[in-house]
């Protein structure tokens, strides 16, 4: 029988978004509406056009992999960066085994599903048996160490990021907890959720080295892919630098996943999608879109096609982007006017910082659950506990790993909202933190 953990991240929200008057608990960007879309579009009369479409079209099912529209729009995401962008990872590097190249992702590589966690649980359900070793970058969304855990089920060792070294993650350490001949998984997410920081071209070459290496099969989350902000961000057509994807590299064993939802604002267009060069890992996971759900909507793969289009995506992560670097700003001064409280590792990439609350009395680590409880019912102000959300015990017979990141004390605060309403939950939290330092020990 399967056992699947309880997920806190959803629960917690759903069940407290409608006491908030601010929600710093997210990590979409705000809702858009077809009237958005159409206003954003560099030409709004062929934007309509397109939607007009829906009226005629057939609503059939037969579509293998996904509509060839979407999926060319899909394809062009990749394309598009790799010829834009002025990172040295789009250089060959024949001097390493899973050198990033000038690899051209095609529509043939690509597979739709709904949503990214749909496409996550199809990769899971095709390539995991029983007892599969799987190895789960931490923290990170529940669904990625929650599913192989709990649904298959798997062994999972966590590959912990650091937080005394900027969320960093270790080498040696994945080589550590490989077992050879049993584990069959890498498991990433890419920009990180609930971090905020990325892995740059260098650090995703050495990983898939070591894949290569143990013929180890990498899925990496990329849902948070477009929304990069070193250097002015990424995939807005503002010429910003942008990383590869994981799957721009030689080693074929490779699938991404993403969607609508995180960056472009429309988590109701239930159109998610895997990418994979790996043909014969391909067909098996169309074999499994057979098995379960035969075809993404119709109509959700035309809203999204129109919306990843030239006339429309740049506008869009322009204004989302734009968001982001505004809210970090503000976000940032908050921190330092706050430092003796609040610590965090600014992020680089996401929509989401994961920021530390420390006693202003003793330095300790709060109860980040009653931080959170305290905070909505004084001030309005929803956030995530990190520990609660992200966070799990050791689990029984995982003796070989050596450590357990300590998540308490950590909040999840997500910064891709209108600055305005920024502004106002962050002066809800100053006004919470300044009662705090007041209250007698």
């Amino acid at each position: 029988m399967v056992q699947l953990p309880t997920f806190e991240l959803p629960k917690y929200i759903v069940a407290r978004g409608h006491k908030a008057k601010h929600v710093l608990a997210g990590s979409a960007t705000p809702y858009l509406s077809i009237e958005d879309l159409i206003a954003l579009s560099s030409e709004p009369d062929k934007t309509e056009e397109a939607f007009g479409v829906i009226r005629s079209l057939k609503l059939s099912d037969d579509m293998q992999q996904g509509s060839l529209a979407v999926r060319s729009a899909i394809a062009r995401l990749y394309n598009s960066e790799s010829s834009s962008s002025n990172d040295d990872s789009k250089r060959s590097d024949s001097g390493s085994g899973s050198g990033s190249t000038s690899i051209s992702i095609s529509p043939e590589h690509i597979m739709t599903a709904i949503g990214t966690t749909g496409a996550n649980l199809t990769v899971f359900q095709t390539l995991l048996d029983v007892g599969d070793h799987v190895i789960c970058m931490y923290p990170t969304y529940g669904q990625l160490l929650g599913v192989p855990r709990g649904f298959i089920p798997c062994e999972v060792s966590r590959w912990e990021m650091d937080p005394q070294r900027g969320w960093e993650l270790d080498l040696d350490e994945l080589r550590r907890l490989i077992r050879p001949g049993s584990t069959k998984m890498l498991v990433l997410n890419n920009p990180s959720n609930p971090t905020g920081t990325h892995m740059d071209a260098d650090m995703q070459r050495e990983i898939l080295d070591i894949a290569r290496e143990h013929d180890l099969t990498v899925l990496v989350d990329e849902i948070f892919r477009p929304l990069f902000h070193q250097g002015g961000g990424g995939g807005g057509g503002d010429g910003a630098k942008v990383p590869p994807s994981f799957v721009e590299h030689e080693y074929t064993k490779v699938v991404v996943t993403g969607s609508m939802s995180k960056a472009y604002g429309l988590t109701g267009v239930r159109v998610g999608f895997l990418v994979c060069r790996d043909e014969a890992l391909l067909e098996r996971f169309i074999n499994a879109r057979y098995y379960t759900f035969m075809s993404a909507s119709a109509i959700d793969e035309v809203i999204a096609t129109e919306a990843l289009s030239e006339r429309c995506r740049p506008a869009i992560l322009r204004r989302h982007l734009g968001y982001a670097r505004k809210n970090l700003e503000l976000l940032e001064a908050f921190m330092d006017k706050n430092g003796d409280m609040l610590s965090w590792t600014k992020p680089t990439a996401g929509a989401t910082a994961f920021i530390k609350i420390s006693s202003s009395k003793n330095g300790e680590a709060v109860d980040d659950v009653e931080f959170c409880r305290a905070v909505l019912e004084e001030q309005g102000l929803l956030l995530t506990p990190g520990s609660l959300c992200f966070g799990e015990d050791k689990v029984p017979g995982e003796e070989r790993e050596r450590k357990m990141v300590d998540l308490q004390g950590y909040v999840r605060c997500h910064f891709t909202l209108p600055p305005e309403k920024m502004v106002q939950a962050l002066e809800a939290w100053d006004a919470f933190l300044q009662k705090r330092r007041a209250a007698p020990s």
